[in-house]
């Protein structure tokens, strides 16, 4: 449900997001607990390749974010 009440944000507020990193740090930023922490500190890490981190192809796409937050 999260995934979708954030893609239905984008697409209401389109004029706003340049891009899908722009998107997919937005997603990032508002993911809380501790439970998902982990994941969005490391695939924002990797999104980049900061901090020393591996950049993964494709992970500035959308979809692949939404296939990893599963």
């Amino acid at each position: 449900m999260w995934l979708l009440t954030c893609a239905d944000y984008f697409g209401q507020n389109s004029w706003q997001w340049e891009n899908e990193v722009q998107r997919i740090r937005y997603a990032i930023s508002r993911m809380d607990g501790k439970e998902v922490a982990p994941f969005a500190l490391t695939y924002r890490r990797q999104m980049t390749g900061e901090i020393g981190y591996t950049r993964q192809e494709g992970y500035e796409f959308w979809h692949v974010f939404a296939e990893q937050a599963l």
